[in-house]
């Protein structure tokens, strides 16, 4: 996504852009998960791009993500902007420019994400345009703005009720929530949660069939989960960027190169990079981390364990590429390798 500076007047705020400076994590792989809805909800098979979920015979549903990137190519042809209306005037001037419909809803999701606080407070008007005068919502009026923004530049969304039943400290609490379905013309329709994840949503989110319970509301519960998903890369915009904010990419060029560090045996340690006038410092935890945002050039990596160096290795990276290396940890004379 790329764009000039960006000024616009909406809701009685001046919002000026004019460097590109927040990074979210693009994620590939895959994440799949059975789940155990709350009492009382109504669960259908559903699939969509990236998208399954499936009931099983003893009242678990199965949920599989693919987090292949969306290889969409459908065009995106800006529409004049409602001067009268502050949704549409916003929703122009983020799109103005776009060539393709990935690109236009990356920049909306990643506006509603800088801009719309996380307030649950559900007593106060969730419509799209008290939410943008606000910039405050919950899940529902957060979901309700992203369609308004993209329905008023042509871009067909819809609300989606659903469950999440694992939360993550930078997404969602557990319980019922909220989120979007976008349609491309080439793919069909695609989940975003413009709070934590675009272009998709994890495996632990339960899409409902309906947002009325049969009965009193309860709680689900995770039965299993294998995550196969990875951090591959770092995605820009001009924007502040919400802490954990995770992108599945539409293809596979690469914006930097990244390392993905394995330990052998798969043990906590610290990781040190340090090279081309940057030092960076990982937990590794459960035996891999993952660099991101690596420029080409030379690297030195020490692996810190148990409050002594247990490994340390020459690292040159000729190109923006995702490397793995594996490493033993133990006492391992300094050893060079090269990653082209």
């Amino acid at each position: 996504m790329r764009a000039g500076p960006l000024s616009l007047f909406v809701a009685g705020l001046l919002v000026t852009s004019t460097g590109w400076s927040a990074l979210a994590r693009v994620v590939d792989g895959r994440d799949e998960a059975t789940l155990l809805p709350p009492p009382g909800a109504v669960v259908l098979d559903y699939e969509n791009h990236g998208y399954s979920l499936r009931r099983n015979g003893d009242g678990t549903v199965s949920v599989r993500v693919d987090l292949a990137p969306l290889a969409s190519r459908a065009p995106f042809a800006s529409r004049s902007a409602d001067v009268s209306d502050p949704v549409g005037r916003l929703a122009a001037a983020l799109t103005a420019g776009a060539g393709e419909q990935y690109d236009a809803v990356s920049r909306v999701l990643a506006w509603v994400s800088d801009n719309i606080e996380y307030d649950l407070d559900r007593e106060v008007d969730q419509s799209a345009e008290s939410v943008l005068e606000r910039r405050s919502a919950y899940c529902t009026g957060i979901a309700r703005l992203t369609v308004a923004l993209l329905a008023s530049v042509g871009i067909e969304a819809r609300e989606v009720p659903g469950y999440v039943v694992v939360g993550t400290r930078w997404g969602p609490p557990p319980g019922f929530h909220r989120w979007v379905e976008v349609r491309y013309p080439d793919r069909g329709w695609v989940f975003s949660d413009p709070v934590a994840t675009h272009h998709f949503v994890p495996a632990t989110y339960l899409r409902l069939a309906d947002d009325r319970l049969e009965g009193a509301p309860g709680t689900g519960s995770l039965v299993d989960r294998d995550d196969r998903g990875r951090e591959i890369d770092l995605w820009t915009w001009n924007g502040t960027g919400r802490e954990g904010l995770r992108v599945r990419a539409n293809d596979a060029g690469r914006r930097a190169a990244a390392l993905v560090v394995r330990l052998r045996p798969e043990v906590d340690a610290t990781a040190i990079l340090e090279g081309e006038g940057s030092r960076r410092v990982l937990d590794v935890a459960g035996g891999s981390a993952t660099f991101l945002g690596l420029e080409p050039g030379r690297y030195e990596l020490r692996v810190e364990h148990a409050g002594r160096r247990a490994a340390w290795k020459r690292l040159t990276f000729r190109d923006r590429i995702l490397a793995e290396i594996e490493v033993p940890v133990g006492t391992v004379p300094p050893e060079e390798s090269e990653s082209r």
